[in-house]
């Protein structure tokens, strides 16, 4: 690989540290920027790569922030309950002519100051409770008046209930639920970003370790045929070969490097499409964090092993993906959401029937003193007890409202139904498709070993004369695509894996909780 010149430890390094705050998991070594040559080389395991898009992606980062939101809704929901008090002073002058012998003076003269509070108590049940104080203070030159200057004090309780249409707790907090419902299903929806961040994670970074082996591969192909063609040259100086051999050979060695270059050019393609995934926001020194993008990402986590053949269960799969995948779980929130503005339809059609309990108590005298101790004392209380019915004749907004919002739950009961079938085929197909790579990758490793042995003998062969170069060219170019396949299986089944853990909704299960966004 061609050096470039080496970079400033401070800007090297800033792309670097803005991936290891998230790195510091038990029992997990941080990725490792070693140094080769004059090039930096970033080197990642797969849990590496996993941990850290959890901190950096922006998808995930964004779907955190909506639900930070959802839940301040739904915390907020329950202000509907809060107590409520309100207080209003004023003050009021009048002058009324004598209309009549018992209005007291020619000129009847009024002040009046007024101040009115009350604290209304919203109820779980749908009612609210409500206490007041009103103090009037007045003057008057009414010779009729008790006194030039009183003070009336009233203190009043009253319960209002409804007991048929919005009532009780069911109906009263729906809102609240509703607003829980979102957010669990905000969260949700997190966790199915989250799955799939982690499942393109794992695509990119096996797509990266095929990239490299395959480069491998084809650095190896075209070192034997640069062995071949020295061997072929050395045949034609002692007259034991012939000049189309060689041409055979210098042939087959540019065929090779163009498939090399070929394939170095698709492991820098798949550095970049993990780095797109991995790399923090531009932060500081932005040159530096361009000249990060140079770095090369070398892997760490192999490709996986043909293991020893097992029997999966689907219907296992089938059981976890219906607990914990996120997408059926967002169905039956929606679900519920329906059954609840159900409730709400059903409750809305109700006549309304409202109860209404008061009781209050007056003081009056000239001394304020006294006006409050009669009325706080209830020395002259009154009481009332009140039903308040209303119907709507028709009532046709109600009736269709409910019906509407039944069909909508019988819509969400459908779509649940599809996506539990639509996941059962995938989690068949998924269960197959690991047992299929499995047995693929097996019989690409019996392929390998049977093409290399093939090669040794055809060597041999053309060692004492009973073979030729193109025929050993041939079987080159045979244990080459045997080892391409082998790469290509490893990292079919690997991603077969992958998939399979994510249908039954448990990838990402065994890393440490999210990281917060910054």
């Amino acid at each position: 690989m061609p050096s470039r010149s080496p970079r400033s430890s401070a800007s090297s390094a800033a792309w670097f540290l803005g991936l290891c705050p998230v790195l510091a998991a038990p029992r997990q070594e941080p990725p490792a920027a070693s140094v080769q040559g004059s090039e930096r080389v970033l080197q990642l395991t797969l849990e590496d790569a996993l941990r850290i898009v959890l901190r950096n992606n922006f998808g995930l980062e964004i779907e955190r922030l909506v639900t930070e939101a959802a839940s301040y809704d739904a915390l907020g929901s329950w202000g509907a309950f809060d107590p409520v008090f309100s207080a209003t002073g004023s003050a009021s002058q009048s002058e009324t002519e004598q209309t009549n012998s018992f209005a007291g003076a020619s000129v009847v003269e009024g002040d009046d100051l007024r101040l009115s509070s009350s604290l209304v108590l919203p109820l779980t049940s749908g009612g609210s409770i409500d206490l007041s104080f009103d103090h009037i203070n007045s003057k008057t030159n009414s010779r009729f008046a008790s006194f030039d200057v009183s003070t009336t004090d009233v203190l009043t309780a009253a319960l209002t209930q409804p007991l048929l249409r919005g009532a009780w707790r069911r109906y009263a907090t729906s809102k609240q639920r509703a607003s829980e419902i979102v957010l669990a299903r905000q969260r949700e929806r997190e966790r199915e970003t989250r799955a799939l961040v982690l499942l393109d994670v794992y695509n990119a970074y096996w797509n990266l370790v095929s990239a490299e082996k395959e480069l491998a591969v084809r650095e190896l192909a075209v070192d034997l045929g640069q062995k071949q063609l020295a061997q072929d040259q050395r045949r034609l100086e002692v007259g034991a070969g012939t000049e189309v051999d060689v041409l055979q050979s210098e042939t087959n060695v540019a065929q090779q490097e163009e498939l090399r270059v070929r394939a170095d050019y698709s492991v820098r393609q798949a550095r970049d499409s993990l780095r797109r995934m991995l790399a923090p926001r531009p932060e500081g020194d932005y040159e530096a964090y361009l000249a990060a993008w140079d770095w090369p990402i070398q892997t760490l986590t192999t490709l996986p092993e043909a293991d020893v053949p097992q029997s999966l269960d689907w219907r296992s799969s089938l059981r976890l993906a219906i607990e914990r995948r996120p997408e059926l779980a967002q169905r039956r929130l929606d679900i519920d959401s329906a059954e609840l503005a159900l409730l709400r339809a059903r409750s809305e059609r109700q006549a309304r029937l409202d109860l209404s309990l008061s009781t209050s108590s007056a003081g009056f005298d000239s001394d304020p003193n006294n006006a409050f101790d009669k009325a706080a004392g209830w020395d002259f209380p009154s009481s009332t007890a009140a039903l308040t019915f209303s119907l709507p004749l028709w009532n046709r907004s109600a009736r269709n409202a409910e019906n509407s919002v039944r069909s909508s739950l019988r819509g969400a009961r459908l779509q649940y139904d599809s996506l539990e079938l639509d996941l059962l085929a995938e989690v068949r197909t998924a269960v197959n498709e690991v047992d299929k790579q499995r047995e693929t990758v097996g019989a690409a490793i019996k392929s390998r070993n049977l093409a290399q042995r093939q090669l040794e003998a055809e060597q041999t062969r053309q060692e004492v004369g009973l073979s030729t170069t193109f025929q050993v060219l041939q079987f080159q170019e045979d244990l080459a695509q045997a080892l391409s396949t082998e790469v290509l299986a490893k990292a079919a089944y690997a991603k077969a894996q992958a998939r399979l853990v994510w249908v039954e909704g448990r990838l990402g299960e065994d890393l440490e909780p999210q990281v917060e966004g910054r």
